[in-house]
């Protein structure tokens, strides 16, 4: 419990040392009273406390830290603009995305993760660092933006609200700042080696004491720039460990660096021993140029998902029955009528009410050949409108579109963590301990070998503790898991778990639902048997149902505008699914209560319907009944996907074991695989069978993907292994999918199969040339064979291999060619 209080006797804040300017608040923790000079530093304090930060004050004694305030701009953030910018909604609370602009290693990660995750009001925070953006989660109504910014800026962190316009400018003035940083350290080195060689001259022909003196006190005049500005975020980095009293790569870093600078600078003052201060500016120089490559990574990273955003139109042309008026595309609203001219992108996920058009959809699924649209079918937004002009209507928000979905969504993937990036961040955590206990011992035992030399033990554990950073290690997973999303994400592929990626790679068994995934799911009726009189019945329940057979039997009766009139009049008064039956209704219409069903024989016989023979024809067959009585039946013809046949046959490749798994009548089934070369199939089934057959392969051992699109599919899709789906699928069935289709593209799947065991394998690669890069190393330089500079240059390169090695991903996946 805190208080406001204007009656205290202490002047300066219990956390940061500073003045009290205004109000003191006091607050009790175990019975003792605090004072602090505002709420957020007040709120560190009692995180710190918790977790036993009294040895955290006594190591900071009298520093004074930067004080915990809402700085000046954070008024302003505190408005609905800003909060409809910035803020979305989640599952009944708000989320946020914050760019931390000095995010460094995994340890930066855990402490905000640690300090946000703590205050009452948030959720939840997840930090990726590979972009070193925060996904937070928090209830509005206990907590404000301003003082989540405040609480990581206590924490000496940077935070700013992210927005893609603004978070582009911001990574580019990082970018500026390190490039500056690697220029002055490049600059202080060049020079320092001019001075260096006089040095190394004078030190095997003899040099004046005098001239000596001036070349050190020269040198530590260039040395002290790198050492201060070019180091700082090194420096940084270690005060911020100091303060919340663990060890990271920073520490180790900076540590070696600081006992090289500052024992030159006891040579510079004592005319004893030899000066290093050369090597500090080519340290920071290396180790600059591979932080800068990484940096670049990010960026490229995070311009790449913001090019998926950027697809869309900033403005579109709104038609009304007053006319047509330009706005801005973020304001169209579902049931919205949307002009497009040839050459432009539609700007939301719509049907298409012109007769015809073509679209080019290659920004999501890779493949540059037009697409025919007819009127009624459905395109997606960003598609290109190549020839007519387009008359759309939106069947959704401008923000609740398939590609607003698909950026989110890749966001959230990328802010989880695989359990092998959590096992190695672990590992790092552990081996930075390891290695500050041996620098120790190495001193040690080099003091006594050399009887005292205190040069020569110096040197050679500044070497251990620079060329045992495990940085590289620290990226091994991320790097490459961020290049497979983008990969992904290019060909129309999401990945809404990065676990996925080493599930797929180890994958041997796949499940393939067999309407609207290996079957267009356009339907054409063969067969009707159903009376002029009983069509308004199924009319009125299937235009609500969201699937390729109900989206069929509308087509096929919008013509008739007799049964659409009947239809519009009747009032439904309940609907339900009924998965892998069909559906139940219940109509109210001329003051009469209709009972319908539409469906399967399953369906009929659960109610104790008699039913007709059914037709010996090659097709899907539903049956309609209404009030206890079948009143005749469709039978519709569904075509095999223009893919399937190219997906099949490169999926065979790949998957030692492919099964259709289907509700549909054996004849239908039996064709399908016929057709696509698939020799194990199953038909008839219901959802739990599917999902027991599902359950059965991977009783025997076999890692199993499912494919499927339909609510009657989501239990299998929930059982297996990794669950894929397209974003035509019903919504139940996305959310239980670990990996969307954007575009229901099958060759989207092949792509990310091939990209995951790829992404695997440098995975394995990266972790194997981290270790044995520290295997080889750290005994190298713990014997003193290898001097400080010579450690930076081997501790950038490994870091730069790994990242190298995780880009190389793009370049090494085996080439193949889609069929269209």
């Amino acid at each position: 419990m805190n208080e406001t209080s204007s009656q205290y006797t202490k002047t300066e804040c219990d956390h940061c040392g500073n003045p009290i300017r205004l109000v003191a608040i006091e607050s009790k923790l175990e019975n003792e009273t605090k004072v602090f000079c505002c709420e957020g530093c007040e709120t560190v304090y009692s995180i710190i406390h918790s977790l036993g930060g009294s040895y955290y004050y006594r190591l900071k004694g009298n520093t004074k830290l930067s004080p915990v305030e809402i700085e000046e701009n954070d008024v302003d953030i505190e408005n609905e603009l800003v909060y409809q910018k910035f803020v979305r909604p989640s599952d009944g609370f708000s989320e946020v995305s914050i760019q931390i602009t000095n995010i460094h290693c995994s340890a930066c990660v855990w402490i905000n993760e640690k300090v946000l995750n703590e205050e009452n009001g948030i959720l939840s925070a997840q930090i990726n660092f590979a972009s070193g953006r925060a996904r937070i989660r928090f209830d509005a109504n206990k907590i404000k933006i301003s003082r989540i910014l405040s609480l990581i800026r206590a924490i000496g962190y940077k935070p700013i609200l992210f927005s893609p316009t603004e978070g582009n400018l911001e990574k580019s003035k990082q970018l500026k700042t390190l490039l500056l940083r690697i220029g002055v350290a490049g600059f202080c080195f060049g020079n320092i080696m001019i001075l260096s060689v006089a040095l190394y001259s004078g030190y095997f022909t003899g040099i004046d004491q005098s001239l000596k003196r001036m070349f050190h006190y020269a040198s530590w005049v260039f040395a002290t720039p790198a050492y201060l500005y070019s180091g700082f975020p090194f420096m940084s980095g270690f005060l911020t460990s100091i303060r919340r009293r663990t060890l990271s790569m920073d520490f180790l870093l900076f540590l070696g660096i600081s006992m090289a600078y500052f024992y030159s600078v006891y040579v510079t003052l004592t005319d004893r021993g030899e000066v290093y201060f050369d090597s500090v500016a080519m340290i920071y120089f290396f180790i600059l140029v591979g932080k800068y490559f990484e940096e670049k990574a990010r960026v490229f990273a995070s311009d790449k998902l913001e090019s998926i955003l950027c697809k869309l139109p900033e403005t579109s042309v709104r038609i009304t029955e007053s006319g047509e008026y330009s706005i801005p595309s973020s304001e169209i609203k579902l049931g919205d009528k949307i002009q497009v001219a040839p050459g432009k992108r539609i700007p939301v996920d719509a049907i298409l009410l012109s007769n015809e058009t073509y679209v080019d959809e290659s920004f999501l699924t890779g493949e540059s050949v037009p697409i025919h649209k007819l009127k009624g079918d459905s395109i997606l937004a960003g598609s290109l409108s190549i020839d007519n002009p387009a008359l759309i209507l939106a069947n959704s928000d401008y923000h609740a579109s398939t590609l607003s979905s698909l950026k989110l969504r890749l966001e959230e993937a990328l802010h989880l963590k695989p359990k092998i990036q959590i096992l190695t961040e672990r590992i790092a955590s552990y081996f930075i301990s390891i290695v500050f206990l041996l620098a120790f011992v190495c001193f040690g035992v080099w003091m006594i070998l050399t009887s005292g030399e205190l040069e020569q033990s110096l040197v050679t554990t500044i070497a251990v503790l620079i060329v045992a950073c495990p940085c590289a290690l620290g990226i091994s997973v991320p790097t490459a898991l961020v290049t497979n999303h983008i990969l992904n994400a290019e060909k129309g592929v999401l990945l809404k778990n990065p676990s996925v990626v080493e599930t797929l790679a180890k994958a041997d068994t796949i499940f393939l639902d067999k309407t609207g995934t290996l079957t267009e799911g356009k339907f054409l009726v063969r067969l009707v048997t159903v009376s002029e009189d009983h069509l308004p019945f199924v009319y009125r329940i299937e235009k609500e149902i969201n699937h390729p057979l109900a989206k069929s039997l509308v087509k096929y009766l919008n013509p008739f505008q007799s049964v659409k009139e009947k239809a519009n009049a009747m009032d439904l008064a309940q609907l339900q699914n009924i998965p892998g039956q069909g559906v139940k209704g219940t109509i109210q219409w001329l003051g009469k209560e209709y009972l319908v069903l539409i469906g399967n024989q399953t369906l009929l016989q659960n109610q104790n319907i008699p039913v007709e023979p059914l037709p010996d024809q090659d097709g899907s067959v539903i049956l309609v009944a209404v009030n206890g009585n079948m009143v005749g039946q469709f039978v519709l013809a569904d075509e095999v996907r223009q893919s399937a046949q190219s997906f099949v046959s490169l999926l065979k490749q790949m998957i030692p074991k492919i099964v259709i798994l289907s509700g549909d009548r054996f004849p239908a089934v039996k064709r399908i695989a016929g057709v696509l070369g698939i020799e194990q199939y199953y038909s008839d089934l219901s959802p739990e069978e599917k999902a027991n057959i599902i359950q059965d392969s991977q009783n025997k051992g076999n890692v199993v993907i499912m494919v499927g699109d339909g609510i009657n599919d989501s239990l299998s899709l929930a059982r297996a292994n990794v669950s894929i789906s397209h974003t035509e699928a019903e919504d139940m069935s996305l959310e239980k999918s670990d990996v969307v289709l954007t575009s229901g593209n099958l060759n989207g799947l092949v792509h990310s199969l091939l990209s995951a065991k790829k992404t695997r394998e440098v995975i394995l690669q990266n972790i194997i040339i981290s270790f044995c890069y520290n295997s080889i190393m750290l005994p190298l330089a713990m014997f003193g064979l290898m001097l400080p500079v010579i450690c930076a240059v081997f501790m950038a390169c490994s870091s730069l291999t790994v990242l190298l090695n995780s880009l190389s991903i793009r370049l090494r996946i085996p080439k193949w060619k889609p069929s269209i």
